[in-house]
């Protein structure tokens, strides 16, 4: 329920704080005087489209605040919780603000969020029918959810069910169907892959394997090199010409080193020093004779070294960059092939649940279409009856059955037919109501609904265009019957519907200081014989005039 709310610099509006009763609340006033300015300030509050244009002039930007009753279960506190924002114990309060930069601020009890989900919120707060809207009312992609709305929650679960299994029924269809569509890639990738495992499978790849080979190329390129270096090193080392090599010379000066510790035994210390040196040399040259000895020259290695490691790095490129990487390759490859495989085996199992799973929705269907046959049934006696209360004595309703194409809903369509006049035949209600008929076919779809509706307030703009005399008193009526269960707020040029309200409110543009502004007044009971009065007889004031307003207002 809209509690209030507060309105400032929004087209011809400076500032107004409207508080509205939980009932029956009208608004009225001279034509212009902004009372769809209020309905518009309504739309932007629960996350309409908002424009620049709608500031009022001379103003940075404009506020429109309201504060909202809920009951303790309302699916708002749901979508509060998921987005984190602390809820009151009874109250929801939004604000939008509109600057002429373009700037849009939206807050949620003080919390700034995104106009998405601040449309979330606002969405099942209030239900706004103007004077066409409740053509799209009436669209017949709406009916299926006015007639299953009809039928309580045992009823909504089968709804439900219908969904879920439809849903079923899709996801494995789409599975197959991608399945048979990909037969022709899925062969192709079979083959592929097969190719390219059998290939790195038939190189018989071991990790570092391209290192070992390039260091034994450089080997094999550079033998005679090396072979030269080492016998250089040998014979400098071990087997010099003339006894010159190290190990000769270290030899000879061992031995003068032994004769002088025999003078003088000061010296051992440099003698015990030298003397393992030529062991390591000894040493050092038997390493040396024995990699000699193993210094490969064949030619005829060498390029089958340098083939194989062209072939490591031809698989490289195509599947590397490294040797590791390769290998690596060919494991997710034949992983991959290994769901391809699998996938027709797949395909024939879907089949299978594909055929069961729609078998199981048909059914639920079907089912729900016999429920939904019944509702139809009393929806079109209940229609019929609130329309001769509302001075269609001779309407006939039908709820028209069509079939169509497997949906989430079903495996039908409805739309709402009828014949607003004897000897009509029945025919689709958006194509051949008047627009006062259609006013008071909402109205009675309103009032059969009321009940079961979520939405807390229903906001009625001029709904009574179009229609006068009796019927406009059976509006009236509908709408005061209606606010005994859900807030009802109207914007209304009848004097018949304003009457029967429990709460008038006044709207007037004055001009002040040049410029012009919309207020709103709450009217007492002698304000509201004047504006009754009003309505019924223009700038014409009389005293049987406001004698009928007068008696008008005490039928209430």
């Amino acid at each position: 329920m809209l509690q209030s709310i507060l309105i400032k610099n929004f087209a011809l509006i400076e500032e107004v704080q409207i508080d509205y009763a939980p009932d029956f609340n009208v608004l009225t006033g001279e034509t212009g005087a902004g009372k769809s300015i209020i309905i518009d300030a309504v739309t932007i509050l629960l996350g309409g489209r908002a424009q620049t244009e709608m500031v009022r002039k001379g103003a940075e930007k404009c506020l429109i605040e309201g504060i909202f009753s809920l009951p303790p279960h309302h699916p708002a506190y749901g979508i509060l919780s998921e987005l984190g924002i602390e809820a009151e114990e009874d109250y929801l309060v939004l604000s939008r603000e509109i600057s002429l930069n373009g700037k849009n601020t939206c807050r949620v009890n003080g919390r700034i969020v995104t106009l998405g989900n601040y449309r979330l919120i606002g969405t099942g707060l209030i239900d706004i029918h103007g004077q066409h809207d409740h053509q799209s009312l009436l669209q017949p992609e709406k009916h299926l959810f006015i007639l299953d709305n009809l039928g309580g929650a045992e009823h909504l679960q089968l709804v439900k069910d219908v969904r879920e299994k439809y849903e079923t029924w899709l996801s494995l269809k789409k599975e197959l169907f991608y399945l048979r569509e990909k037969e022709h890639e899925r062969l192709q990738k079979i083959d592929f892959l097969t190719y390219q495992i059998n290939e790195i499978k038939e190189a018989r790849l071991k990790p570092g394997e391209d290192t070992e080979l390039a260091r034994e190329a450089n080997l094999l390129a550079n033998g005679e090199k090396i072979a030269n270096y080492v016998n250089l090193a040998y014979n400098q080392l071990f087997s010099g010409e003339r006894g010159q090599s190290v190990y000769d010379l270290l030899s000879k000066a061992l031995i003068n080193l032994q004769e002088l510790n025999r003078l003088d035994p000061v010296l051992e210390n440099l003698l015990n020093q030298l003397e393992p040196c030529l062991y390591v040399i000894e040493e050092v040259a038997g390493e040396l004779r024995n990699y000699r000895e193993n210094i490969e020259f064949s030619p005829a290695r060498l390029e089958q070294v340098e083939k194989r490691l062209q072939y490591l790095k031809d698989l490289t490129k195509k599947y590397g960059p490294s040797l590791e990487d390769v290998i690596a390759y060919a494991e997710k490859a034949e992983r991959e092939l290994k769901t391809w495989l699998w996938s027709e085996e797949r395909a024939l199992e879907l089949e299978d649940s594909v055929t069961t799973a729609w078998k199981t929705y048909e059914c639920a269907a079907l089912e729900l279409s016999t429920a939904r046959k019944k509702l139809a049934l009393e929806l079109e006696e209940k229609v019929i009856r609130e329309l001769k209360e509302l001075a269609m004595p001779h309407a006939n309703f039908s709820v028209t059955f069509l079939p169509s194409e497997p949906a989430p809903l079903g495996m039908e369509k409805i739309e709402f037919y009828i014949s607003p006049n004897p000897g009509e035949p029945l025919l689709p209600v958006a194509k051949i109501a008047s627009g006062g008929e259609l006013s008071r076919i909402m109205l009675a779809l309103k009032t059969i609904t009321a009940d079961l509706d979520d939405v807390g307030t229903l906001i009625f703009d001029e709904i009574d265009s179009g229609i006068g005399g009796k019927a406009a008193q059976k509006v009236a009526e509908k709408l005061e019957k209606i606010s005994k269960s859900q807030q009802v707020i109207c914007v209304t040029h009848s004097p018949l519907i304003a009457a029967l309200a429990d709460h008038h409110l006044f709207l007037e543009k004055k001009v002040e200081g040049g410029r012009t502004r919309t207020t709103v007044k709450i009217l007492g009971e002698l304000e509201r014989v004047d504006e009754i009065s009003r309505m019924l007889g223009g700038d014409k004031q009389t005293a049987d005039l406001r004698k009928h307003a007068s008696q008008i207002l005490k039928k209430r």
